[in-house]
């Protein structure tokens, strides 16, 4: 089992790479069989499988949103292989800034490496960000 130490860092480097729209970099942190379910719940193509499609998917959204997360909390780990993590998501859609509230848990493979994510939002409370937010 990883430790909450390597949980903890894992969390913290997918974050950065995230503000800094680094996909390969965030591809690099799976596992070649990765879940990625974003948002949980979501219509059909936001729930992929294997890290050919989670690169697509990836791809896709950095593209069209170029997002940034900042932390809003602790990340909580268990005491197996899964944590937890709340952030604030900034993400530009269509021209106009918006921010909105998600929960990331994630599940680590022996080494470290993310084998899924599950991403919780609701795109309904997503919040405007005025220009000088």
């Amino acid at each position: 089992m990883p430790s909450p130490t390597i949980m903890r860092a894992t969390m913290r480097r997918y974050i950065e790479l995230v503000g800094k729209n680094d996909v390969d970099g965030v591809l690099a942190l799976f596992t070649e069989d990765v879940s990625v379910e974003d948002p949980v719940g979501g219509p059909p193509g936001t729930h992929v499988v294997g890290l050919e499609a989670v690169s697509a998917f990836f791809r896709r959204g950095f593209a069209r949103s170029r997002p940034i997360a900042t932390p809003a909390g602790p990340i909580v780990t268990t005491d197996r292989n899964q944590a937890a993590m709340p952030f604030t998501l900034r993400l530009d859609l269509g021209g106009r800034t918006h921010e909105i509230d998600v929960i990331d848990v994630m599940t680590f493979d022996e080494d470290g490496r993310i084998q899924s994510l599950r991403a919780y939002w609701n795109a309904n409370e997503a919040r405007p960000v005025s220009a000088s937010g």
